[in-house]
């Protein structure tokens, strides 16, 4: 919330509103500096459990204000090392968190009571609606903080603290753990943890990714959920969880409201408690209130959680697997096994460098693969699965009842229709069908391929029990699925949610091919779509290539950027080859190469067109930071190195020296060193409305459909079979705001867009207008 600004006592620094300084800040003790050796260079005190100096933007160690040494490297193999900034040798000494808390009283106690009233009114507003209310503690900084505040707004009878253990914490969390349960005997602690073990579940699973965090769902969310219906004694069990969720730790989670409903399940309300509060107000509270129980940010942990994670850092995967190796071999080990199943010449550099955090598929994994095919043939609707691991008949009660068997199979029915269904078995492939087809309407067509999903893949992770409001939803201790009919209202709140209806086979499946192909990885010899560029195409025309302004293959690369544009096409007839401005290009050389809209139509269609941008904006999170070097890693290596390396020289050089980087927030650069950058992906979240909509019907136009689902548009990015790509994908937009844009454009422009209010925002639909006419509407404003 505040900044912080340096006083002259030494390390204590004052919170104000009009501070410049906002980086994060943790305190550095002497296991840390122990730990690179730094007792060689500097004197410190080893008997003082307090913090001698400060680190700013996790690795520069800052002393009174003064930067004296940065942090370098670090991966799962490697440790980071020191770079001393001053020959002095320095004389640290023990910073006292009293006179910290004592300087920043007036605001710090003005911070507590404002999250104690916060509590206290989420509490009082929901136990009238009959929730239970539960305190989510990970024994982390930010947990121990909201569980002092809540202790102090809440009776202990009001809420439970609840422990998710997913199994993959380190023992100095564990330990933690049972520190907070001594310091605050007088409240009801219980701990959650998955039927399955980390082990088995990533064997199944595969390794979690930014892109495919299955182990967020299996090992904290499903277990809480369980846990409390198991000590209420009520399925139906409604929770409000506060948490420690802080905007400063992601650009995602800077866009949470402090109040959450439904989000991570039905039956849930996460209250950020601590959302606005920064690292140097958590430090200054757990400091000065002794609360700092972790040890293992005494080692220079900045936070704690799962001991590896497709999330943390190269500072955090050197410093762990340094003091922790044992615990996390395991799943490092895991890791590794992927890492050469995946065919990755350089497996351990891919593991080093975090290219097996940016998976997105099957491939690589011992259980990946596709197991469902489907056909319509004779008006009926034919799915064959690859040895199943469900019963069809135990999962589809989902659908309907099935209400008569008979000779060729049985009658089902879904919704107000009947259907016929017939199941055959060969060998280890079980076929099913559904007539009649012509019947269905794209959500029964959906469902259908839901249950499919779940046959093929379920594992019983329980992920769907939760998503069930009337407890019809069961897996058996064997993992069998059976269905309660007697309770199932066929919600399919089981099946919509998530986006193949089974979180396994989110994770399970490979592309079968889609509408590119990673062939033509650098076609543009390494240089990317420049503004100047852009600049001189525009006041030559076509004659600019005769100008000599540029070298020859600087020229080649400028024609392949306009050519996947579709800004320009080139014909040949013979030996003879043509250049022509396109009616697209005519318009877009009217506005101008300085206007944003240009580079925003640009970008749409280079993401259909330009191989790699079109990888980055399918594989890249909005919210991440990533290094050129994380880029090519993650690539894979399918693809020679120097092939990786030019084309994403290209892709960062067009982030860098073109619009699309900082103002569309595709890639801001951010400069680490003299010509070195990193990367921000922050999402345009206000795209401007000619370009969505030209997105939409781009869509539109690849997909032959001018009818679609907004859902089918949030989760385009993971349907490896699409033939469009999704305004959510290609601009990075946050789902709520691209929900509140697409309905500002059927108010602003109802002869080109309708949207349908069922179910949420279920139907848009496109008039009859090409994506070139959308362009009028610019040039008519």
């Amino acid at each position: 919330m505040y900044g912080y600004e340096w006083t002259e006592e030494y390390g204590i620094f004052r919170l104000t509103i009009d501070a410049k300084l906002q980086k994060e800040i943790r305190p550095v003790f002497h296991e840390e500096l122990d730990f690179f050796g730094m007792d060689a260079y500097w004197d410190y005190p080893k008997d003082n459990t307090a913090p001698l100096l400060w680190a700013e933007g996790i690795r520069r160690y800052v002393m009174n204000g003064v930067c004296v040494a940065e942090a370098q490297g670090g991966g799962f193999y490697t440790r980071p090392t020191i770079m001393l900034l001053t020959e002095e040798r320095l004389q640290l000494k023990p910073v006292d968190t009293k006179r910290l808390y004592q300087v920043n009283r007036s605001l710090m106690m003005a911070l507590e009571q404002k999250e104690i009233r916060f509590i206290q009114e989420q509490h009082a507003k929901y136990v009238q609606q009959g929730f239970s209310f539960i305190c989510a503690f990970s024994g982390g900084k930010d947990s121990l903080v909201l569980l002092d505040l809540i202790a102090k707004a809440l009776a202990p009878t009001d809420y439970y603290v609840v422990f998710s253990n997913t199994g993959m914490e380190l023992k100095t969390t564990l330990n933690a753990i049972e520190e907070a349960k001594k310091r605050w005997s007088t409240l009801r602690f219980e701990e959650a943890k998955c039927h399955m073990e980390p082990t088995e579940s990533w064997d199944e699973f595969g390794p979690p990714s930014r892109r495919m965090r299955w182990c967020c769902t299996v090992h904290k969310s499903v277990p809480t959920i369980l846990k409390l219906r198991e000590i209420t004694g009520n399925y139906n069990a409604k929770a409000v969880v506060y948490d420690g969720v802080r905007a400063e730790e992601s650009a995602r989670r800077a866009k949470y409201d402090k109040v959450s409903v439904s989000v991570k399940n039905i039956s849930q309300i996460n209250c950020h408690a601590i959302i606005e509060w920064n690292t140097a107000e958590v430090y200054t509270y757990l400091l000065s209130h002794d609360l700092l129980m972790n040890d293992a940010y005494r080692i220079g942990l900045f936070r704690v959680g799962c001991m590896v994670c497709p999330m943390s850092s190269e500072w955090w995967d050197g410093i762990a697997n340094t003091v922790y190796s044992d615990e996390m071999t395991p799943l490092i080990s895991r890791v590794e096994h992927y890492a050469k199943n995946a065919k990755q010449t350089e497996s351990r550099k891919y593991v080093e460098n975090g290219g097996w955090k940016a998976r997105v598929g099957g491939k690589g994994l011992d259980n990946g693969g596709n197991r469902t095919k489907e056909i319509v043939d004779n008006n009926s609707f034919i799915i064959s699965i690859t040895k199943p691991r469900q019963d069809w008949f135990d999962v589809a009660r989902i659908l309907g009842v099935f209400v008569e068997q008979t000779k060729k199979g049985f009658i089902q029915r879904i919704g107000l229709q009947n259907y016929e269904c017939r199941i055959s078995h060969d060998s280890d492939i079980m076929t099913v069908s559904y007539y009649p087809f012509s019947q269905m309407d794209r959500f029964v067509i959906s469902r259908i391929r839901g249950v499919a999903n779940k046959v093929a893949y379920c594992i019983g992770c329980k992920a769907c029990m939760v998503q069930c409001p009337t407890g019809a939803y069961t897996i058996q201790s064997d993992g069998r699925t059976v269905i309660r009919e007697n309770l199932c209202t066929h919600c399919y709140n089981c099946i919509e949610f998530t986006d193949r209806s089974c979180i396994v086979a989110d994770n399970m499946r490979v592309p079968e091919g889609g509408f590119m192909n990673m062939k033509g990885l650098d076609p543009y010899h390494h240089f990317g779509f420049r503004q100047t560029w852009l600049t001189h195409f525009i006041d030559e025309g076509l004659e600019c290539f005769t100008k000599g302004v540029l070298g020859t293959v600087q020229y080649s690369a400028l024609k392949v950027w306009l050519k996947d544009a579709d800004m320009i096409e080139m014909l040949k007839a013979g030996n003879t080859s043509t250049i022509s401005i396109t009616s697209l290009g005519d318009k877009l050389v009217r506005m101008g190469a300085y206007n944003p809209l240009v580079w925003a139509i640009i970008w749409v269609n280079i993401c259909y067109n330009s191989t790699i941008c079109h990888w980055y904006c399918l594989n890249s999170e909005p919210g991440a930071t990533y290094e050129k070097g994380d880029l090519v890693m993650m690539l894979g290596d399918s693809y020679s190195k120097s092939n990786r390396e030019n084309s994403i020289t290209a892709l960062t050089e067009t982030l860098r020296q073109s619009p699309i980087g900082s103002a569309l927030k595709q890639g801001i650069p951010i400069e680490l060193t003299k010509n070195t950058f990193s990367y921000f992906r922050e999402g345009w979240d206000y795209p401007h409305a000619v370009a969505l909509l030209y997105a939409l019907y781009l869509y539109a136009e690849h997909t032959g459909r001018r009818t679609f689902s907004f859902t089918e548009l949030i989760n385009a990015h993971s349907n490896m079979d699409a033939q469009g790509i999704s305004p959510h994908d290609i601009f990075g937009i946050d789902a709520k705001v691209f929900r509140e844009q697409v309905q500002g454009l059927a108010i602003s422009y109802p002869t080109y867009i309708r949207v349908s209010f069922v179910a949420n925002l279920d139907n848009i639909i496109l008039d009859d207008h090409t994506s070139n006419d959308i362009l009028d509407l610019a040039e008519n404003d």
